[in-house]
């Protein structure tokens, strides 16, 4: 790549959503994370790259500083989307909420050391864009949204600010998955990429039985595939998870049969809690974009967290019955999230093992295809 354009990313969780860009060139120069074990994860990915480690409202000079020393002329803000998310809660009264107020503080922090901003993206929930913000939000940034107030800041430095909810089914990943982006541009419109006519779909990307092969609590490992490999799944609810067809939540889908929901139980057969809760135990489709992957992706009762499965006979009462009764395997999970080989051949050696980081920092990451197909207008 003859030109290379270096930029900054703000909380990246481990570098997952930045591991792509290099691509189509850019590569992530300087980046802040809070947690250890993103920071390290992240410096296996990205090792050129310069990591302020901790709390980076408390390192902003620092941050200005190296982005400025490394040459970066962009910056990429995903901040914590825990208060934003509706599967988190809406925690609008958790300090988190604010950090956009300290991003915007470094963005100013560089222009007034003389370094370069050109470009700002911001990735969290739809709700960090929303135009009706609660009042906790609004009280405090005078009647004014989260994104009327980065407009009203950036705006002063010629930033032009524009915001949308993507779907990244829609731009390269098997993954229907809502995003609130909003593409800063300064002296010029950052236009939003032009989305695919037809989404991926789990098929395309996980469809083939030759290096996704079938799993269960009897064979939780591929030998011939690392990270093809599942948490343990117990016998008893292999049982009536085998009943569920793809594109099916086990309540409806009993319900629906005219069985009883009490088929539905915990690893040690005693009733589920999850009898009440129509989208778990829910296998995805086949033939669309898989649910949103959560960073608890290895819970058989978590929202549309199960894979499709295949039709491989009946049982002795004449019920369908279906392979793969579990949750993604770690592979699969890369899949879906746009990961390629090159990803997974740059995992350190001390995480490789570590299921729960691995599927915590795919269940958070900017999802990379994504952020490419918005990189790349940046060069017309």
């Amino acid at each position: 790549m003859e030109h290379v354009i270096y930029y900054t990313a703000i909380c990246a969780s481990g570098g997952i959503g930045t591991s792509k860009s290099k691509y189509i060139g850019f590569e992530c120069a300087v980046a802040a994370e809070l947690l250890p074990n993103r920071a390290r994860f992240h410096q296996g990915l990205h090792p050129e790259s310069k990591m302020v480690y901790g709390d980076f409202t408390a390192k902003i000079d620092e941050i200005a500083k190296l982005h400025i020393e490394k040459n970066c002329k962009g910056i990429l803000f995903t901040l914590p989307c825990q208060p934003f998310s509706l599967a988190g809660g809406q925690h609008l009264d958790d300090e988190t909420t604010w950090l956009f107020l300290y991003a915007l503080q470094l963005v100013k922090k560089i222009i007034e050391l003389g370094g370069v901003v050109d470009w700002i993206m911001w990735e969290n929930a739809p709700y960090f864009i929303s135009s009706k913000q609660d009042a906790i939000i609004t009280d405090r940034l005078g009647g004014k949204t989260i994104l009327q107030h980065i407009s009203s800041v950036l705006g002063q430095y010629d930033f032009h600010v524009h915001a949308k909810i993507l779907d990244a089914s829609f731009y390269g990943t098997a993954q229907a998955r809502k995003r609130g982006i909003i593409l800063c541009r300064r002296g010029q419109v950052w236009n939003f990429p032009v989305p695919d006519d037809k989404q991926l779909t789990c098929f395309d990307v996980i469809g083939d039985r030759k290096v996704y092969t079938m799993l269960d609590s009897g064979r939780m490992r591929d030998p011939d595939n690392e990270f093809h490999r599942i948490p343990y799944v117990s016998p008893v609810q292999e049982v009536f998870i085998r009943l569920i067809p793809s594109g099916e939540a086990a309540i409806n889908f009993f319900e629906k049969m005219g069985w009883s929901r009490s088929m539905v139980v915990n690893p040690n057969g005693t009733p589920s809690q999850a009898q009440h809760t129509n989208s778990a135990f829910a296998r995805n489709s086949w033939d669309k974009p898989n649910h949103t992957i959560i960073q608890g992706s290895d819970s058989l009762c978590g929202d549309w967290s199960l894979h499709p499965g295949n039709f491989i006979g009946t049982d002795e009462q004449g019920r369908s019955i279906y392979s793969d009764p579990r949750p993604y395997s770690i592979a699969e999970i890369f899949a879906l999230t746009g990961l390629d080989d090159n990803f997974i051949k740059a995992i350190p050696a001390w995480a490789r093992p570590n299921d729960d980081l691995l599927r915590q920092l795919c269940g958070e990451a900017l999802l990379p295809n994504l952020f490419n197909r918005c990189l790349a207008n940046l060069t017309d």
